[in-house]
């Protein structure tokens, strides 16, 4: 492209750049604006990759008067201190083209001048900031200089070639910004992956973590979003179990903030099957914890849910928004590229916007974000420089709630993309529950039991531990190591059942050495015990008072399952298949899985190892439950305390312990609390224990206490001895 010969410019600019001077950019931070640039002051948009460096390439410019400053801003793709380029810049008063024209030389080195026909100009002392940050570069001059209305050029040019590289002609001081722009939507999932607080610290504000092993997580997206004032829609974050971690992190007020201030869009969730039911928690738990409920719903499935007014999911075209009835579907990002850099945005994405501003399609989108634990845009570096890019270009228009639900869409049917859906896998068993089962006849029989029983907490525990070990997700080794731990939701139905009509009971299946026993049950009018020949465990324990039926002991698969390093889950061996979980009270830390013959008795249950080295004795009594040690070697066992795990998830709530000499007591402060007394040495973890630490970020080199790798909402007793002792759980 042909510009005006500027031989006599650039022989003085030679001059000028010997100087020791500063660069006019040679500001060691960020320049601040008196007021950020406005889509009105967007005076023309210019399509990406048309010069042959990114520094040289014209993206938009604008002009604005400033009190006594006219100022013109020009934004490239890329800049950086060491790009070569220069810049021109031509104004002529509007209507008096035949007067000399203002010429503004900016050099790649050096201080801007001013020149009137080639001649230096010392009326005019033009200022520029070069901005590498948001790669921008600004000019100002005074106003006198300058008449109310003209006309510009600008030009940039590189050491290779004399000619220009890119150009915008013909500007008008006065013209109307482009009729478009880029529409953005900042869209992410897995937003707060956490069942226990280490793993929630770390999916908030954790260190060597996420794509660059740096400084990442999701609070590091809500302080740039809520700086720079871009909207951003945090996809699976009302699920029960986020919600709950983001309230024990202390993020619900930030998170409510953002909200009341349209700067976050948080649909329902559809985070398993049933999606009805799953819509019922992911609603109550929202309600719990003061969120507002949604016009919004996201879903891996490919059901349109009708009762909402849009659906995000993922679609098979992600650049534009579609409609199945009443029903606005969103689409997710395409692909996990690189989106997000300590420079701004990619290059690429920076492509893909202008290319949508310029886009003669009303209805393109550009959908950034994905995976937050796998996406840069969590980084510390790269989300503070990526949203404060975003907000300084205002030729993008990132779309808030109202502005989706307003969103043009494509006359296009919408093709849902393939989705993670729960597939059939193997179900292994070593006591022969679901031995030649696959996973989908275990959950349809299942399925079925859940959608019989009347709405209990202990129904609202089963669906939850069913949605949890059904929920979708393509890792098949995970799926084979969730299968282990489904015939605990039908233990929690038996629980609930129990609640109904409570009946006493203490009995356990035959034993035969051809088949072996499972789970025994020893209930009361006030307690329900569920008991494992398997160790002589103590898997579930729940407690019946005038306000309902009260949880108070469990196994950590009930909420989580995969805990330990995957080269060790082992789904072959059952219950057993995850390592790290706590399986139950009285887990003995040798002959944990051996299995036990068992007698009953009034309100009692008698196991002894096969060896009779050890038995077990467990007898309800008027305020809890007695468990009686007969050991001829060292004992090492734990009690894990899973106390009302309902209000955990579904409201704000504070758990206490209180320690003394021969006993330690657990619960909720304004609720039931259970006390374990014992004649063993004693010693209990929660975790609450890593609250104090928690205002601050992940820290690599602290240690942390015991209770911060606890699922939540667990408690851990761990008991000593060198010979018999009892224990004694009751209610405070």
């Amino acid at each position: 492209m042909a510009g005006p010969s500027l031989q006599a410019v650039k022989r003085l600019s030679l001059l000028v750049a010997l100087l020791p001077l500063l660069l006019a950019v040679g500001c060691a931070v960020p320049p601040t604006a008196d007021r950020p640039w406005s889509y009105a002051d967007l005076r023309a948009l210019l399509p990406a990759g048309d010069a042959p460096t990114p520094a040289a390439d014209i993206l938009a410019v604008y002009t604005r008067t400033a009190g006594t400053d006219l100022e013109i801003r020009i934004d490239l793709l890329d800049v950086s201190f060491a790009d070569d380029t220069t810049i021109d810049v031509f104004l002529t008063d509007d209507g008096n083209f035949a007067q000399r024209p203002l010429a503004i030389h900016i050099p790649a080195q050096g201080l801007a001048q001013a020149f009137q026909a080639g001649v230096s100009s010392t009326e005019v002392q033009p200022r520029v900031i070069r901005n590498p940050w948001l790669d921008t570069v600004t000019i100002r001059l005074n106003r006198i200089a300058v008449s109310d209305r003209y006309r510009f050029d600008v030009y940039t040019y590189t050491s290779q070639s004399p000619a220009p590289a890119d150009a915008a002609r013909g500007i008008a001081s006065d013209g109307a910004p482009p009729e478009t722009r880029a529409a953005l939507l900042l869209a992410f999932w897995d937003t707060l992956p956490a069942t226990t607080p280490a793993q929630a610290l770390r999916s908030w504000n954790g260190a060597h973590t996420g794509p660059n092993d740096g400084r990442h997580g999701l609070q590091l997206i809500l302080d740039a979003a809520e700086q720079n004032q871009v909207p951003v829609a945090l996809l699976d974050l009302k699920t029960p179990a986020s919600l709950a971690a983001l309230n024990y992190l202390g993020g619900t007020a930030q998170v409510s903030r953002m909200m009341e201030r349209g700067l976050l869009i948080l649909p329902d969730v559809v985070y398993g099957s049933p999606a009805a039911v799953a819509l019922n928690f992911s609603r109550r738990a929202a309600a719990g914890f003061g969120l507002p409920a949604s016009q919004f719903v996201f879903s891996p499935y490919p059901e349109v849910q009708t009762s909402y007014l849009a659906q995000f999911g993922a679609l098979t075209d992600a650049t534009h928004a579609h409609r199945s009835g009443g029903t606005l579907l969103i689409p997710l990002p395409a692909a996990d590229a690189v989106q997000a850099t300590d420079q701004g945005p990619s290059l690429d994405v920076r492509r893909q916007l202008v290319a949508a501003a310029l886009s003669a399609d009303p209805s393109r989108l550009v959908v950034l974000g994905g995976d937050l634990p796998r996406s840069t845009w969590a980084s510390a570096d790269q989300a503070a420089a990526s949203f404060a890019w975003i907000a300084a270009h205002p030729w993008i228009r990132v779309l808030g709630s109202q502005d989706l639900l307003t969103l043009p869409f494509s006359g296009q049917p919408a093709a849902p993309s393939p989705s993670p859906k729960p597939a059939a896998f193997p179900v292994y068993a070593v006591d022969g529950r679901a031995t030649g089962w696959d996973s989908a006849r275990v959950q349809s029989a299942l399925l079925g039991e859940l959608q019989s029983q009347p709405q209990t907490s202990l129904t609202d525990s089963a669906w939850q531990a069913y949605l949890t070990l059904t929920a979708p997700n393509s890792d098949v080794g995970l799926q084979a190591l969730r299968a282990q731990y489904l015939w605990q939701v039908r233990m929690l139905l038996a629980a609930s059942q129990w609640a109904e009509h409570p009946l006493a009971q203490a009995r356990c299946p035959a034993f035969t050495e051809d088949s072996p026993q499972t789970e025994c049950i020893l209930a009361n009018d006030r307690f329900f015990a569920v008991l494992e020949p398997e160790g002589a465990r103590l898997t579930y324990l729940f407690y019946l008072d005038p306000t309902g039926s009260h949880q108070l002991i469990g196994p950590t698969a009930q909420f989580v399952v995969g805990l330990s390093d995957p080269s060790e889950w082992k789904p072959e061996t059952g219950e057993a298949a995850d390592p790290q979980g706590i399986p139950g009270a009285f887990t003995d830390d040798s002959g944990t899985w051996t299995l036990y013959r068992s007698a009953t008795g009034p309100q009692a249950i008698l196991f002894t190892s096969p060896d009779g080295r050890r038995v077990k004795a467990y007898q309800l009594m008027e305020n809890g439950l007695q468990v009686t040690y007969r050991s001829q070697d060292p004992v090492n066992t734990r009690i894990p305390l899973a106390v009302d795990p309902q209000v955990f998830y579904f409201r704000p709530s504070t758990y206490q312990a209180s320690p003394a000499a021969n006993s330690w007591t657990w619960g909720l402060s304004d609720g039931v609390q259970v006390v374990v007394t014992t004649q063993a040495a004693l010693q209990g973890e929660g975790f609450i224990d890593s609250l104090p630490f928690l205002s601050q970020p992940e820290d690599p080199n602290l240690d942390y206490p015991a209770g911060h790798y606890l699922p939540f909402p667990f408690a851990v007793i761990t008991l000593s001895a060198d010979h018999d002792f009892e224990v004694r759980l009751s209610l405070k």
